[in-house]
């Protein structure tokens, strides 16, 4: 699935791409597009939980964060970071800079791990955020409609009484 996920990424960059001969300089573009991607994903989720935070932007970004960690694990990486490399000739990431500055050795195998249990974690710590903030913003939200508008809310099986007391308490 890895291979055919990058082959189809780098026909579809040299589509696109289709004025710019030199495979190299798609490979620099696509990685300075990357870069620009990543960094804004990063700002988003620190603006969506400091200046604006709005239940709906911390939603998307959760969901597009989730989407990223399933390619990061079900092809071991990020495709675009195998494309560029491809196209580039070269072996370098934006995770190079961080093992180097924790004296770790770059090779595929720590870039690739870390990669994944950084998106992992970054994932898992939004989905928490995620849950907390449904459950203390929404929960009190549905209870207090349901208290409002007990006719609205009726059994689903016949017969069998509804508790509006355990709403309230």
């Amino acid at each position: 699935m890895e291979h055919q996920a990058v082959e189809w990424l780098e026909w579809a960059v040299h589509r696109i791409l289709f004025w710019e001969e030199d495979d190299a300089r798609k490979g620099r573009i696509v990685r300075a597009i990357h870069h620009l991607c990543s960094n804004a994903l990063l700002t988003l989720i620190v603006v969506s939980h400091t200046i604006y935070p709005a239940f709906w932007l911390q939603t998307i970004l959760l969901a597009f964060c989730t989407i990223v960690w399933i390619q990061h694990v079900v092809t071991h990486g990020c495709i675009i970071s195998k494309v560029e490399q491809r196209l580039i000739g070269d072996t370098k990431s934006f995770i190079d800079p961080y093992l180097e500055l924790f004296r770790v050795e770059a090779t595929p195998e720590s870039k690739s791990g870390l990669l994944t249990m950084g998106s992992t974690i970054g994932v898992a710590v939004l989905s928490l955020e995620w849950i907390g903030r449904v459950h203390h913003k929404m929960l009190p939200l549905i209870k207090t409609l349901a208290l409002k508008a007990p006719s609205l809310v009726t059994s689903s099986v016949p017969g069998i009484p509804l508790q509006l007391s355990s709403l309230s308490g």
